[in-house]
């Protein structure tokens, strides 16, 4: 004879499909109730503490575009700091969650730059690895590939800077998310920095036009500030 939570299960399965959150609150019934064994009690702790992880890494990376739009200093940090917060408390829920690694690379990396760090081998080596994580886990990971890039245009040769790899990271950064705006600026840049301006003309023109659209406004108009650079005829 079922007990009455699993009877509950049963009934479930003829019904149309649950969503994750239905899911997981009936697993956690169950984990609580003690009708579930030993192994599938780990899978449902897993279960919510991967949902409660992309649940927090989501507000990270809330909190960190939230940063990008602010105007002033002290706003930019308060967001960041959120975000990082955010995001470590999503690794520790789950470490495999990819958007978590993320999250703590950019809002971590954003305060430094904001409070003046100075680049050094020791946070390469912390941004690289959380970067790399977040690959390892989503290699199609649109924003991580932009950074990567982002990182080997910036980065001097000798600290692993390589214009090729940044054109091959953040090529791949568009064809998986046709309205990334921020790679196809440092797309553009890129270009411009292998002495082929000229090929970042429409990339800055596609990066204006998605950035009005989704109100990404920093970025339009860095956007436009490029193509006056690029275009400065026009």
């Amino acid at each position: 004879m079922l007990s009455s939570p699993l009877r509950r299960a049963t009934v479930l399965c003829h019904r149309p499909a649950p969503t994750l959150a239905v899911v997981a609150a009936l697993v956690l019934g169950l984990f609580l109730s003690g009708s579930l064994p030993a192994h599938a009690q780990e899978a449902a702790y897993a279960l919510t503490s991967a949902e409660s992880a992309q649940k927090l890494s989501t507000q990270a990376l809330v909190c960190l575009r939230r940063g990008e739009d602010a105007i002033t200093k002290e706003s930019r940090l308060a967001a960041y700091r959120e975000g990082l917060d955010l995001a470590e408390r999503a690794l520790a829920a789950d470490d495999l969650n990819a958007d978590a690694h993320f999250a703590v690379f950019a809002n971590r990396g954003r305060i430094l730059l904001l409070e003046g760090a100075t680049v050094n081998p020791f946070n390469l080596l912390s941004a690289n690895r959380e970067l790399e994580r977040t690959l390892e886990l989503n290699p199609n990971h649109s924003d991580a590939l932009a950074a990567k890039g982002g990182l080997y245009r910036q980065l001097p040769l000798l600290l692993g800077g390589s214009l090729s790899k940044a054109e091959q990271c953040l090529v791949r950064a568009i064809e998986i998310d046709p309205n990334a705006v921020g790679a196809r600026i440092e797309l553009a840049q890129t270009y411009r920095d292998m002495g082929e301006p000229e090929r970042g003309i429409p990339l800055l023109h596609k990066a204006a036009e998605v950035a009005e659209r989704v109100g990404k406004y920093r970025q339009l108009g860095e956007a436009r500030v490029l193509l006056q650079e690029f275009e400065p005829s026009r």
